[in-house]
């Protein structure tokens, strides 16, 4: 990339962003556009340029966020001075508000205009966030859901209603709806972010403590040696949605920790519980300020409990240690509806794009 070359700035913070920011950077390359900021591996191989060390950006609560605040202000502060830098055109944000709002409305400073895919969840908490965004001329919003879509249109926002990136996983044969190749083998799936999954490790091996043939899934390389010392057999998460879709249709059951897993996990027809432990400040904050009847993505989606939900208090220790683990209704079929509504993130990524061309 030639010095002085004009570039979008694009942000992910999590394997979920990386995931839905993929086809954003494979559309902006396809058009010769240089682009540059933070994404994880998906991203990189797209094409993206990365700015920061995407490892350190990950973060599960409050209290996660705290140890790591010097190495996330740098890396911030390196997104900041890419956005403002003349030779930026403008500003894609991926989910991770904690960055993209503030990089959101930095950019409504410099009049340049903004993309924001999976603004923060305002349905379930701090709803003035949307009024917000609502107030900046310059950005865009980009929802996967329903429920999202009416929340920021009624605060007044330029929202549209996307095509979540799983919605595809139906047209390469990645759902198996019936499942009669499943094994006995179990996975756990203890979270993307290292503090989250170290919390949520101990209490899923407790739970399978009598199962035969127990898998960690972990979602990145430097996760792998980390799980690894707890004795058990370790695999890395395809890169693939199609082999990640295979994984889990020959797994008997799942635990996981609430995220984008849950709804893979869904989509491959796979039973499964959610459970998390949160930290302490977390927790504690959590119970006071959201308002959801569920946190596990495919019950929010479908506004039903379909998969058992726990979250384990932070002093609890270890004591949950049983789950049901019987056969849950498929709702494949009806979870992919839902998610195939709206415009392709590649349509919406090229245009964007012509307001620079």
């Amino acid at each position: 990339m030639m010095a002085g070359e004009p570039y979008i700035l694009i942000c992910a913070g999590e394997d979920s962003g990386d995931c839905i920011g993929e086809p954003l950077v494979k559309a902006l390359v396809s058009q010769k556009f240089a682009v540059k900021g933070s994404g994880g591996l998906r991203m990189q191989a797209a094409g993206m340029q990365p700015l920061v060390d995407f490892e350190t950006l990950p973060v599960s609560g409050f209290g996660d966020v705290l140890p790591k605040y010097f190495r996330l202000r740098q890396s911030f502060n390196a997104l900041k001075i890419a956005l403002e830098s003349p030779e930026c055109l403008g500003l894609i944000a991926v989910d991770y508000p904690g960055f993209n709002m503030k990089l959101v409305a930095r950019a409504g400073e410099l009049r340049k205009p903004a993309l924001y895919v999976a603004p923060p969840q305002v349905w379930a908490w701090k709803r003035k966030r949307a009024k917000v965004l609502a107030r900046n001329s310059y950005v865009k919003l980009a929802v996967f859901f329903d429920f999202e879509e009416r929340v920021y249109a009624k605060a007044g926002c330029n929202v549209v209603r996307v095509q979540h990136p799983f919605a595809e996983i139906k047209n390469i044969g990645g759902c198996n709806e019936d499942r009669r190749d499943a094994t006995s083998q179990v996975l756990l799936l203890p979270g993307s972010r290292k503090s989250q999954a170290l919390r949520n490790l101990p209490i899923y091996l407790k739970a399978v403590q009598n199962a035969k043939n127990v898998v960690v899934v972990a979602a990145r390389q430097d996760l792998v040696p980390v799980f690894e010392k707890f004795g058990v057999q370790v695999v890395l998460a395809p890169q693939s949605a199609k082999e990640r879709m295979a994984l889990y249709q020959r797994a008997e059951y799942a635990l996981s920790a609430p995220g984008t897993s849950t709804l893979e996990l869904a989509l491959a027809g796979c039973p499964m519980v959610v459970c998390t432990k949160p930290d302490a400040l977390t927790y504690c904050l959590g119970s006071l300020f959201i308002k959801t009847k569920f946190f596990a993505l495919p019950n929010i989606i479908l506004n039903r409990l379909v998969f058992s939900e726990h979250i384990v208090p932070p002093w609890s220790g270890e004591k949950l240690c049983s789950f049901a683990k019987g056969e849950k209704e498929n709702v494949a079929k009806e979870l992919f509806e839902k998610l195939a509504v709206g415009q392709m993130l590649e349509s919406l990524a090229l245009e964007f794009l012509c307001q620079f061309v």
